[in-house]
């Protein structure tokens, strides 16, 4: 369910602001809405430095973490170190470049000292260094006079590098010249310095991969920062009226009266109302006890349903587990998956923010196994599957009956939730009369794919029936967008049962690539004994990338399905923003 929010109205001493969301922030229950923000420069300076800290995590985070770390507390001495190292390792870059291309620009002369042509001028002898194309070389050539000469020293696609050496007293107008553009070191310093700068990269990128080892500690101390930007955020949020100052925000409704006992023990006034209609309230989702641990994955995809529609955790869970083993399809790895979790449930079982996680993968793995042992495939290995999912000529299409079943009941039930929030006996008949229309969806995609033949006759007289329900009370016909949208919405509903197909796909891909693995193994093992160890590579290498490709799948198939085609016929958007409430750090 979604817990029910008041709305707050908190007046305070202006002078008290501070104390008084220090107080709320040990309550940590409301969350202040920033409506006019005030600026002010120590939020500022605070949002420029986490903006800093998230550069350097993001830097160390795609960099391989040393196993021997240099000694560390705090995250701050972290991110100090890394943030210097990296300027460090940018200016050493940078300077790495100029290098180089002042040891390019300086390799076709030689090893030569620039000192050495004023040595020369001392004595009266003028020499320029000088670059141009071959034909230009060739008129200056021409018109040199006899006094000069022209010594060619490198000649690189179609350019020459020469000297033009003179007395003093003959030699040319330098301005006449194509003088070459020259650093003001010798090669041999500069690749000195090439070699200096590639140590100290090294020695750099060694202390950056230090740093990375630290780098819980680094997103601990960014957790920090981001609680004190929320804070002054919530501070600069209050508005002023004289001594008064006024906080505005949400509260969930079981929490009111904790604050309300705040407010009369420090002397707040105090004003709770409901929300009004539209308005965008924090949404603070409270689901069965056995259904929370579907709010790890919410969390990760960011999604919330807004305030006003429903909460969707025990159908999300209940079909997220059951396409999660259907994409896998293999008990050999759900068996591999419940043995990590066991060992990560234990290992974790005092940490508050991984225990649900924790959960989650627990009975995932165990969908997984179930299903896989259902089917029969272990690593890609059939065996002993059960009589309606085994290997024949009619697997497949028992596959796909398994699958075109779960869009009928996963979308029937979107329909059904929708019942909740009806405001209409009228309404109800309009949701309720796309339930045969999807059953009608389901005898079609069943008669095309599973079992060829023709639709019965009862089933279009049936989602005719339920046309009518729908064209009561499910469209509005004082909106023209409405009426031209509906023909595509029964075109969508089609569409979204065939989608379903998808889970016997993917899940039979990543088993014919198992038994793939398998044969090439196989083949290289009985080539000669010396090779087993190659073949044992193959396999585990094989499938280890069918596991990963698997996940990858429940990603962008398994998560679909629940947010896009069920949350379509459930009318749930995911608009929502999770409810945030200004509480105190906690690592």
């Amino acid at each position: 369910m979604i817990v029910p929010m008041k709305k707050v109205l908190l007046l305070t001493l202006s002078d008290a602001q501070t104390a008084t969301l220090e107080t709320l922030r040990r309550l940590g229950v409301v969350e202040v809405v920033s409506e006019t923000v005030a600026d002010s420069a120590d939020r500022q300076e605070l949002a420029a430095q986490l903006a800093r800290v998230d550069r350097i995590v993001g830097i160390l985070a795609s960099r391989k973490a040393a196993k021997e770390a240099f000694p560390a507390a705090e995250g701050e001495a972290v991110f100090r170190a890394a943030e210097q190292a990296q300027t460090d390792y940018e200016a050493c870059v940078k300077a790495a470049v100029q290098c180089d291309k002042a040891a390019e620009a300086l390799r076709g002369w030689g090893h030569f000292a620039p000192e050495q042509l004023a040595e020369f001028a001392a004595k009266a002898v003028k020499v320029y260094l000088c670059e141009c194309s071959a034909e230009q070389y060739a008129a200056l050539e021409r018109r040199t006079g006899d006094g000069a000469a022209l010594v060619p020293v490198e000649l690189r696609n179609g350019m020459v590098k020469f000297a033009v050496v003179a007395p003093e007293s003959s030699a040319p107008d330098p301005r006449t010249l194509p003088l070459a553009t020259l650093p003001g070191r010798s090669l041999g310093e500069v690749e000195a310095e090439q070699e200096r700068l590639a140590a100290e990269r090294g020695r750099l990128e060694k202390k950056l991969d230090e740093c990375a080892a630290h780098l819980a500690l680094l997103r601990q101390y960014r957790a920090r920062l981001a609680n004190a930007a929320d804070f002054l955020l919530a501070r600069d949020s209050l508005a002023e009226y004289g001594k008064i100052a006024v906080l505005k925000g949400y509260i969930p409704e079981p929490e009111t009266e904790k604050l309300r006992r705040q407010a009369a023990q420090d002397g707040w006034g105090l004003l709770l109302s409901d929300p009004e209609p539209g308005e965008a309230v924090p949404v603070l989702l409270a689901p069965p006890r056995w259904a929370k641990p579907i709010l790890p994955l919410l969390k990760f995809l960011e999604i919330s349903p807004s305030y006003q529609e429903f909460d969707l955790s025990i159908p999300m869970l209940v079909f997220f587990s059951i396409f999660f083993s259907m994409i896998i399809n293999d008990a050999g790895y759900g068996l591999l998956m419940l043995g990590t979790s066991l060992v990560a449930a234990v290992a974790l079982r005092k940490n508050e923010k991984t225990r649900l996680a924790c959960k989650l993968f627990l009975l995932l793995s165990f969908s997984s196994v179930v299903w896989g042992v259902l089917n029969g495939s272990y690593f890609g290995l059939e065996r002993g599957a059960l009589p309606f999912f085994a290997s024949g000529p009619k697997q497949t299409a028992h596959l796909e009956l398994v699958c075109f079943v779960l869009a009928l009941v996963h979308l029937s039930l979107g329909r059904c939730w929708r019942l909740v929030n009806v405001s209409s006996f009228r309404e109800a008949l309009g949701q309720l009369g796309w339930l045969p229309i999807l059953f009608l969806d389901f005898m079609v995609v069943y008669r095309l794919l599973v079992a060829p033949g023709a639709v019965p006759v009862w089933s279009f007289y049936l989602a005719g029936f339920g046309l009518l329900l729908v064209f009561y009370g499910d469209i509005d016909w004082h909106n023209v967008g409405a009426i031209c949208n509906f023909p595509f919405d029964l075109v969508g509903s089609f569409t979204d049962t065939l989608s379903y197909v998808r889970l016997f796909a993917v899940g039979m891909s990543g088993t014919y690539m198992a038994m793939s693995f398998n044969d090439m193994a196989m083949t290289v093992w009985h080539v000669s004994p010396w090779c087993v160890p190659v073949a044992i590579l193959i396999m585990l290498l094989g499938h280890a990338l069918n596991v990963a490709l698997a996940f990858m799948g429940v990603l962008v198939h398994g998560v679909r399905l629940n947010t896009l085609e069920f949350s379509n016929h459930a009318n749930i958007r995911w608009g929502g923003r999770p409810y945030r409430p200004l509480e105190e750090f906690r690592p």
